[in-house]
C-alpha cells in the first residue's frame, strides 16, 4: 500500500528527506514550495552575471558521512574560510573569530588584558547571551565585537533577551590562538559549479511532484490534511505523513502566537576590480552602529571569473522571516506548538524546528528522521 507523504518546503531539509524517502517505491511524495524555485536562501541567483545566494552559504561539517552525501550529489570544492570583523571605534579589522594576537593591535589593549586576567573560566554564565559574553571576554571586548552586532543581527533591544543555551554562540572557544579558520578543522567547502547547489535541488526533485508558488496556509490536525494557496486559488491535500520545513506557526493559524524571526534585505553592488577584499578573506562582519551586519565578496566564495566583483550588503529588515530568534519566550512558544503536533507530523530545518542551524544540520536532521521512519 502506497504511503502518501506531503513535504512542505524544498530547501536542504525538504529536498534531502524527499531523496531518502523516495528509495521506497511504496512512498508517494508530493512537495509544496512557496517560491517559484527550490533551495530557499541557498538557491543561486545572478546579478550582472555574478552568482550569489542569500548570504554566503558555505558548507561545513565535522561528519565525513554528511560531507560525502552532499558531495555525491554536487561536487564540493574544499577550501579554508576566513573572515574579519571591523571595529569602528578602533578603525581596525580583526580576525573573526577573535584571536589572541589581535589584542596586541588594540589601542586599549592594556585595559582589555586586565579585564581578561580578572575572568575566571569557572564563572562562565549561561543566564543569557549578554551574560555569557561578558563572563567570557569582558566588557570592552563585548562592546567591540558582540553587543551592537548581535542586537542588530537579531533586531532586538538587548542581548539579555537572547538565550545562551544554544551551540552557535561562539563557534568554538571565544578567543582562539593561531587557527584563523572560521570553521576550525571541520570539512568546509562550496560547490565547484558556478550555480552552486542548484543542481542538488534540481536533480533530486526532477522526477518528484512539486507544487511551486504554492503556500501551505493550514494543516488540519484531525484529518492530516493541508490547505494550500496558488494563484489566488485554494486546494487541499490529504496525507498519511506530513513533514514541514517551513514556518510552524503559519500552518497552525498562529494558535500560540506568531514566532519571532529576524529578516534580511540584500543590497548588491558590482565594483570595477577583480576582488574587493585582499588575501583569502570572504566577508567582513560590522560590529558597530552601522545598519548592515555583513559584506561579502562573493567571487571569493563562488570563484566566478570576471574582471569585476560582486559585493552583497546584508541589512536586518522586517521583509522576510529567516532567522528564528533564540529568545526564551519564543522557544517556549514553539514548545507549545510542539505539544500540539498531530501524529505523523514532523518538522525539519531552521524554520520547522525554530533553531538557528546550517546546511549540515538540515541534512543530518533529514537522515535522522529517515532512519526513525524506516
Amino acid at each position: 500500500m502506497k504511503k502518501k507523504i506531503a513535504i512542505i518546503g524544498t530547501g536542504f531539509s525538504g529536498t534531502t528527506i524527499a531523496d531518502l524517502l523516495s528509495k521506497d517505491l511504496n512512498n508517494s511524495i508530493t512537495l509544496f514550495e512557496t517560491n517559484s524555485h527550490p533551495g530557499g536562501g541557498c538557491w543561486t541567483k545572478y546579478y550582472g552575471g555574478h552568482p550569489y545566494t542569500l548570504g554566503p552559504r558555505i558548507f561545513y561539517t565535522p561528519k565525513s558521512q554528511t560531507f560525502e552525501y552532499l558531495d555525491s550529489k554536487v561536487k564540493i570544492r574544499q577550501y579554508i574560510t576566513r573572515s574579519l570583523s571591523y571595529v569602528e571605534a578602533d578603525d581596525n579589522f580583526y580576525s573573526y573569530p577573535l584571536q589572541w594576537k589581535d589584542i596586541e593591535r588594540m589601542p586599549d589593549k592594556e585595559k582589555v588584558k586586565g579585564e581578561l586576567d580578572s575572568l575566571n573560566p569557572e564563572d562562565i554564565s549561561i543566564e543569557n547571551f549578554e551574560a555569557y559574553w561578558l563572563s567570557a571576554i569582558g566588557p570592552t571586548m563585548y562592546e567591540k565585537f558582540v553587543n551592537n552586532y548581535s542586537r542588530k543581527m537579531w533586531s532586538i533591544d538587548s542581548n539579555k533577551e537572547l538565550s545562551a543555551n544554544f551551540e552557535w554562540i561562539n563557534k568554538g572557544t571565544p578567543i582562539r590562538d593561531g587557527d584563523e579558520r572560521l570553521f576550525g578543522d571541520q570539512l568546509t567547502g562550496y560547490p565547484f559549479k558556478i550555480d552552486g547547489y542548484n543542481s542538488f535541488f534540481k536533480n533530486i526533485l526532477k522526477d518528484k511532484e512539486v507544487h511551486y508558488s504554492s503556500k501551505v496556509i493550514h494543516i488540519d490536525r484531525d484529518k492530516l490534511e493541508l490547505t494550500f494557496e496558488k494563484n489566488g486559488k485554494k486546494g487541499k491535500f490529504s496525507a498519511d505523513l506530513i513533514i514541514n520545513t517551513g514556518h510552524t506557526d503559519e500552518v497552525f493559524n498562529f494558535e500560540h502566537g506568531e514566532l519571532a524571526y529576524s529578516g534580511r534585505q540584500l543590497i548588491k553592488v558590482v565594483l570595477p576590480s577583480e576582488y574587493a577584499f585582499e588575501k583569502d578573506y570572504e566577508w567582513v562582519h560590522y560590529s558597530g552602529e552601522e545598519e548592515y551586519t555583513r559584506i561579502v565578496d562573493f567571487k571569493k566564495v563562488t570563484q566566478h571569473k570576471s574582471p569585476n566583483c560582486l559585493l552583497t550588503i546584508e541589512i536586518p529588515a522586517d521583509v522576510n522571516r529567516l532567522y528564528p530568534k533564540q529568545i526564551n519566550s519564543e522557544l517556549t512558544k514553539y514548545k507549545n506548538y510542539q505539544n500540539d503536533f498531530p501524529n505523523n507530523y514532523f518538522c525539519l530545518g531552521r524554520l520547522g524546528n525554530f533553531k538557528y542551524t546550517g546546511i549540515c544540520d538540515a541534512i543530518d536532521q533529514a537522515h535522522n528522521l529517515y532512519e526513525d521512519l524506516k
